[in-house]
């Protein structure tokens, strides 16, 4: 196969559009800028031969096909039509052999690294909508099958041609192309090109808005008309002058019969006579014009729903009905679809009870004796991801927790657009959205002052419109507490205004391993009393040095709330109370509490002498039992 036969399958049949090729024998890691920039490709004889003959340089074409403006070429992402080729590169042979789906043709590029590229359908209306391209590269980008380019100008890159060669310098010398499958005869649409590298299309789109028209575009329109109508046929442009004003009429309500009818009787009033030109304007005047318009309709306002006056009141039945329909996460306790927070002052062990959370919902378990509804969990680790391996690896006994649970270590501001933008496209990405989405903490993902009410609202919202709303996620932030006030989330009180349930974690003593959660506010349903944790130490391994391997992890026990509300604390306090009332009255050796204390120590007899020493001196203090002999005790009178 050569290089311009290549093109050809490519780009299809280019009237006023055009390709971009480039082709150079130096290094690309080293080449010059003015070597990258090539020329436009429309598939003359000339340009065929040229590019056939270059089987010793590096050859590149462009992925997407481009349109001139007022004459002038470039590659450039305001130049771009159509995306031509779905492509991933430098996978290995191991991910090559996973994809799903068909693809037209693989390329080894250097020793062990594929380029697939997948042929688009250029009728597809998908391949013109340059915010669905954006959206699906981006995807493509987080899933690692192309490199992320913060420049946006992936619809437009570079791929190597199937005929050249790699000058790269490399220990093993200069590296032929080598075309490994091809089959150019067919194409794709967009939606089945995804999904050959396991992407959903229509789960990509939920992610985007469609663009606003422009409160007044009246100076845009004028150019774009003047670009049809120029009686200068060298400047004059079809193609991309009707597609935006397609976009435009219809995004401002004009319906799509009444916008192909106006934009013919613009073309009318510069109709050709004869020759070439004639035949490029006939093409555009027809079917052309009404994909374009076709095309654009997904813009098209959503008609007004009439005001259903009526639905403004309830009877107290239909009230009762509705509530029924709130959905939870954690029954009673957390809802489905809701932005949250869960704040703490330092050492509460809250991040402690939110990683018992994610991991209870990952793998279907109930939560502080509450049903979860199962799925896939995203946990955000902004403050570092050193030691969460380590406790969910304690968490999950040292078994590989299931799949659906996903962590991200990388640092992201999620008050920045452009990042919390990349974050949902990371979403989307995943096999499965998740259903609960934890970040930890918000002062790493904010860079506000989270004492004014705006920042921190704007903050809020931003996560709640851009993560919450697209997948339906609850959105979970975990948050410090004030400095002087532990009862509240530090910072503006716009916190507690912006989200729908709230969770504080409390430590009443410094030296003891358990935490208090409390629902400070639940909006759609009633506060629960306050649950009780311990914090166990498990032990996962040995290291290098036979050293053990340990984490703390929560532990929820119902049985210590309910003895909890008659002053007794710890599962230590659970233990000792439970022996003094199996001895009828009788007296119990401090040192059998010890032994018996090693099985919910996690084998430590450190950790049981010290959890039993601690209990006996606070259940004394509460007059819950008394010391009988030296080294026995009883239950108070």
């Amino acid at each position: 196969m050569q290089n311009s036969e290549f093109l050809s399958a490519v780009y299809g049949r280019l009237r006023d559009d055009y390709g971009w090729t480039t082709s150079f024998a130096s290094d690309p890691g080293e080449a010059p800028p003015s070597v990258w920039s090539g020329s436009s490709w429309s598939g003359t004889e000339s340009q065929k031969i040229v590019i056939n003959k270059r089987h010793e340089d590096n050859n590149y074409y462009s992925v997407g096909v481009m349109n001139a403006r007022g004459g002038n070429k470039r590659r450039a992402k305001e130049f771009f039509t159509r995306l031509a080729v779905l492509l991933a590169d430098d996978l290995s042979a191991a991910t090559l052999n996973e994809l799903v789906g068909g693809y037209s043709y693989a390329l080894e590029t250097s020793r062990g690294n594929y380029q697939v590229g997948v042929l688009l359908d250029p009728t597809d209306p998908d391949t013109k909508d340059i915010l669905v391209i954006d959206a699906v590269l981006r995807a493509m980008g987080a899933s690692g099958y192309i490199k992320a380019d913060s420049s946006g100008n992936n619809p437009i890159r570079y791929a190597r041609l199937p005929v050249g060669t790699n000058t790269k310098k490399r220990e093993d010398g200069l590296f032929t192309t080598r075309m490994l499958f091809s089959k150019l005869d067919e194409v794709y649409s967009l939606a089945d090109a995804v999904a050959t590298f396991g992407l959903d299309l229509d789960v990509i789109k939920k992610g985007i808005e469609a663009p606003k028209p422009k409160p007044d575009a009246t100076g845009d329109a004028v150019d774009l008309i003047k670009s049809i109508i120029t009686p200068n046929l060298e400047e004059r442009s079809y193609h991309d002058p009707l597609m935006k004003l397609s976009a435009s009429l219809v995004a401002s309500g004009l319906k799509p019969g009444a916008t192909v009818n106006l934009l013919r009787s613009v073309m009318l009033a510069s109709k050709p006579e004869e020759g070439p030109e004639l035949d490029r304007w006939r093409d555009r005047f027809g079917p052309d014009l009404v994909r374009m318009v076709q095309g654009a309709e997904k813009y098209q306002p959503k008609p007004e729903e009439p005001l259903n006056v009526a639905a403004y009141w309830k009877t107290v039945p239909e009230l009762g009905e509705s509530t029924k329909n709130i959905k939870w996460l954690v029954k009673n306790l957390i809802p489905a679809d809701s932005m949250g927070m869960l704040f703490g002052a330092s050492g509460t062990f809250k991040s402690f009870l939110a990683l018992d959370l994610c991991l209870s919902v990952a793998n279907g378990l109930p939560w502080t004796g509450r049903k979860t509804e199962t799925g896939p969990v995203g946990y955000m680790a902004a403050e570092g991801g050193a030691g969460i391996y380590k406790r969910i690896m304690a968490w999950q006994g040292g078994v590989e927790p299931p799949n659906n649970f996903r962590v991200c270590t990388i640092p992201i501001l999620l008050s920045a657009k452009e990042e919390i933008a990349a974050l949902r496209a990371s979403i989307i990405a995943l096999p499965e959205i998740p259903k609960l989405i934890v970040i930890d903490t918000l002062s790493q993902t904010f860079a506000g002052d989270e004492n004014s009410s705006s920042d921190i609202a704007g903050y809020l919202r931003m996560i709640n419109s851009e993560i919450r709303e697209p997948f339906g996620a609850t959105v979970l932030v975990i948050h410090h507490s004030g400095h002087s006030a532990s009862e509240r989330p530090r910072g503006s009180s716009a916190i507690t205004a912006n989200v729908d349930f709230l969770l504080g974690c409390f430590r009443s003593d410094p030296e003891a391993m358990n935490a208090r959660l409390e629902v400070t506010k639940q909006k759609d349903g009633d506060k629960v009393k306050g649950l009780y944790f311990d914090l166990e130490r498990r032990i996962i391994g040995k290291d290098e040095e036979n050293e053990e391997i340990s984490s703390l992890v929560a532990v929820y026990h119902d049985a210590v709330a309910s003895i909890r509300t008659n002053a007794v604390g710890s599962k230590y306090d659970v233990l000792i109370m439970q022996m003094l009332k199996d001895a009828n009255g009788g007296q119990v050796l401090e040192e059998k509490m010890r032994q018996a204390a090693v099985g919910i120590s996690g084998g430590s007899r450190d950790n049981a002498s010290r959890g039993i020493r601690r209990s006996l001196k606070e259940l004394k203090a509460a007059l819950r039992i008394r010391e009988g002999i030296p080294g026995t005790w009883m239950l108070a009178d």
